[in-house]
């Protein structure tokens, strides 16, 4: 995709915008799931709805694509399957509590599930209807986040507690930790090498944290803040999203301030800031070649209910430039 302007898509959510989520192979195919009970697929090359289905009876919460379908899970606590070409709708099963967070391991063929029931439930895709889990995992918290990443499944907790397991082996957890950030984690997502994690909080606050054996050393910014007034108190603002480039693995996140910033993590350093967005930026996802990065603008609540700008996805061309890294440390 060349690097001309950005474009909105045609045919966005009537209501707020829960997740957009690029085919991991084919860079035209966009998944959305959102607060009007829809999980949608676009042709973001031709700018097209290509289906939506309205399978859920609540809001949409988690979407992920499978190897020849797609998924989803939301409020009415619901796990479905998307299949056919998009054809026809099939429940996989239920949580007891509302479904937050849906993510597919690829390479074992294995469904991940998060709910506000305090679990984490793994499920073979291919069972029958109303199938009971795999594996169902208590939790200490609601699950808020979630992030799957070769071998690797990153758990983001209500609070400050992070897991990190081997998608294969769900027994017991590689990792426990507490983020390094002092408010909430919003959202987290590995690292493609799987050498870490980026997690992101409500108090507009970024943190990179890296495995045992990586050799480098844990940080955390601020960011997605704005001055307000003479006092030189900023207003601060939650960071929604954080997506990373596929091939050089400079990170993009979004904020409840509309704005798009692009980090270099090695070198510590914000590369670019994409402004003007109307409302909240809330989901991020940037294409499998990374030549395209898909933008969810849609207000988030974080000031309660308010007349708010209509919601829109955006895609924005990405150059190779824009993304590499500006060179290392000596």
């Amino acid at each position: 995709m060349s690097s001309q302007m950005q474009y909105e898509l045609t045919q966005p959510p009537s209501d707020g915008i829960s997740q957009v989520l690029f085919h991991p192979a084919d860079a035209a195919q966009l998944l959305v799931g959102s607060w009007d009970q829809q999980v949608r697929v676009y042709d973001v090359e031709a700018n097209r709805l290509v289906a939506s289905h309205h399978g859920h009876k609540a809001a949409v919460l988690g979407v992920a694509f499978g190897n020849d379908c797609a998924f989803s899970g939301g409020l009415d606590r619901r796990l479905l399957a998307w299949e056919g070409g998009y054809a026809k709708t099939r429940e996989i099963g239920r949580h007891d509590g509302e479904v937050s967070a849906v993510e597919f391991a690829h390479y074992h063929n294995v469904l991940f599930s998060g709910g506000w029931d305090r679990t984490l439930r793994a499920w073979d895709a291919r069972q029958q209807a109303h199938a009971a889990a795999v594996t169902t995992l208590a939790m200490e918290e609601r699950v808020y986040s979630m992030s799957a990443q070769g071998d690797l499944l990153a758990v983001a907790l209500a609070g400050r507690k992070l897991l990190i397991y081997d998608s294969r082996k769900l027994e017991s957890p590689l990792e426990v930790r507490e983020s390094s950030l002092k408010y909430p984690t919003r959202c987290v997502q590995l690292m493609p090498d799987c050498a870490g994690f980026v997690g992101s909080s409500v108090e507009g606050r970024v943190a990179v944290e890296y495995f045992d054996g990586a050799d480098k050393q844990n940080y955390a910014f601020k960011c997605h803040r704005q001055p307000a007034d003479d006092s030189g108190v900023d207003l601060v603002y939650p960071v929604n999203a954080v997506a990373f480039h596929p091939v050089h693995h400079t990170f993009v996140t979004g904020g409840s301030d509309g704005v798009v910033s692009l980090w270099d993590p090695d070198n510590k350093k914000r590369l670019k800031q994409y402004q003007g967005y109307a409302a909240s930026i809330s989901s991020l996802s940037f294409n499998a070649s990374g030549s395209a990065l898909a933008v969810a603008s849609s207000y988030t609540y974080e000031e309660g209910e308010k007349d708010h700008p209509p919601d829109a996805i955006w895609i924005k061309p990405i150059s190779e430039s824009e993304t590499k890294p500006k060179g290392r440390k000596g």
